[in-house]
């Protein structure tokens, strides 16, 4: 049975994935060229993992057989081989046949552990090196951004695993990775600082508190620790996903204190998280960032040779460097947060319900004055549309990990403006409802005239305080 705090946190959750509607995967400029070309073969297979069918395309030159050969191992971001398909083609073309898959029914990045996904990695290296294209001794694995931690511990888990290659792959536990990257594309909108931990760290660490922001707990460098086999590692020199320099230097560290003595660190110049060509990790140009695709083919080939030699690239600038990620405090409690918001919406919703009621009835309203007219509407209307645009728009920041943030007014991004103004409204319109409940309270009676009814807008308004004080909805 759930957890009350694991259970919060999961209606946090599906309240989000209700209110927004489902991320648009962002279209890579790169062209996929086509998979039935002559100089290449794409071959649909599918294999078991975990009781689960999972699918994928083997990609590979015409008439291969016995080639280097690596299972492609997706980030975060997308469940579909197609995301992948530019690079398992450029691959295949270079010389290294490519299987690249579906991730499992039922995937999420909230809930999805590391240790299922090393899984399916594995299951689709033992389709793989059965194939008559590949040759089985120089089998391994290659995964970008979340794959990227995927592969270290799938490879220390598993002896058929030829080699190690990661791309953009963070040595920083998840959630600091994540948040020092909410940072980076929020201060590049020009966010501003006091405004950067409202927006892009504190629902994450709601969602951290119910268990519910991915698999927070795996530990990169002690999975890295583990490998033996020759590791390639690729990092972007504008990395915005990643902390791409500390990232380097931990792995060199990492590597060197284990004695691994079989591995290339690289950096790939002009390149954003993806690989493609950026001069600075946000706009991005055409096709791979130049030496990229052969930096990867020529190391995998080379390993027929035998085991190389170590090289390690000086580590990229960052704009910052990340920050620990504190225990949640009280406040942050997904019960608490899930109880105050179901709260309020309650109360605003009661007065508009209550008002049609009265209405319906043919009762007169307690809303006859001037100021007690349209003050408590303001509130219920205001209140509402506050709750819910905030928790669609920190849901969809989480959701895209604010790359969707692309510029600001005033040192916030105009959503959040509105926002802010529609708060500071509600909050003048509660005083002001306020002061009036109390006026016609003493001279009319009009507490006992729908009194009930407006104490609880009154609460809500009250509690829209704090809670739009902690979301910084009120930080000027």
């Amino acid at each position: 049975m759930l957890s009350v705090r694991k259970s919060a946190g999961l209606l946090l959750l599906v309240a989000l994935l209700a209110l927004l509607q489902p991320v648009r995967q962002a279209a890579t400029d790169l062209t996929a060229t086509d998979p039935t070309a002559t100089d290449l073969t794409a071959t649909d297979v599918s294999f078991t993992s975990d009781g689960r069918t999972l699918h994928g395309t083997l990609l590979a030159p015409a008439g291969a057989r016995g080639l280097p050969a690596m299972v492609l191992v997706a980030g975060s971001g997308s469940t579909s081989r197609a995301a992948y398909q530019p690079e398992a083609e450029a691959f295949a073309r270079a010389g290294v046949v490519t299987l690249v898959y579906d991730k499992r029914a039922g995937y999420s990045r909230a809930t999805t552990s590391f240790d299922d996904l090393a899984t399916d990695a594995l299951a689709a290296l033992d389709l793989l090196r059965r194939r008559p294209e590949a040759d089985p001794r120089q089998t391994g694995l290659w995964g970008h951004s979340q794959g990227g931690w995927v592969v270290p511990l799938a490879a220390a888990r598993a002896d058929t695993v030829a080699f190690v290659v990661t791309v953009g792959a963070g040595a920083l536990r998840p959630d600091r990775t994540q948040l020092w990257s909410n940072r980076a594309h929020l201060a590049h909108a020009g966010v501003a600082e006091r405004l950067i931990d409202p927006i892009g760290t504190r629902l994450s660490r709601v969602l951290m508190a119910a268990g519910l922001f991915g698999d927070t707990g795996n530990d990169p460098v002690a999975n890295l620790a583990r490998v033996r086999r020759p590791l390639l590692a690729v990092f972007a020199e504008h990395d915005r996903s990643t902390a791409p320099g500390e990232s380097l230097a931990i792995f060199r560290q990492t590597l060197e204190r284990g004695g691994h003595g079989h591995y290339a660190l690289k950096v790939v110049r002009d390149a954003d998280h993806d690989l493609r060509a950026s001069h600075d990790g946000f706009t991005r140009g055409s096709g791979f960032a130049p030496g990229y695709v052969d930096t990867v083919a020529s190391w995998v080939k080379g390993l027929a040779a035998g085991p190389p030699a170590v090289v390690a690239d000086p580590p990229p600038a960052q704009p910052f460097a990340s920050r620990p990620v504190a225990a949640p405090a009280w406040h942050e409690s997904p019960v608490l947060h899930v109880v105050v918001f179901a709260a309020m919406l309650a109360a605003f919703a009661c007065y508009g319900i209550g008002g049609a009621v009265r209405r319906v009835r043919g009762r007169a309203g307690d809303d006859r004055g001037t100021v007690a007219r349209w003050a408590p509407r303001v509130v219920a209307a205001g209140g509402t549309a506050v709750l819910v645009g905030t928790l669609l728009y920190l849901g969809s920041v989480v959701m895209t990990g604010a790359t969707e943030v692309d510029a600001a007014v005033l040192g916030r991004p105009p959503w959040w403006l509105a926002l802010q103004l529609l708060t500071a409204l509600t909050v003048v319109a509660g005083v002001v409802s306020a002061v009036g409940a109390q006026r016609s309270g003493f001279r009319r009676g009009g507490f006992r005239r729908g009194g009930f009814r407006r104490g609880v807008l009154l609460s809500g308004a009250l509690l829209l305080v704090p809670w739009a004080a902690y979301w910084g909805l009120l930080t000027p």
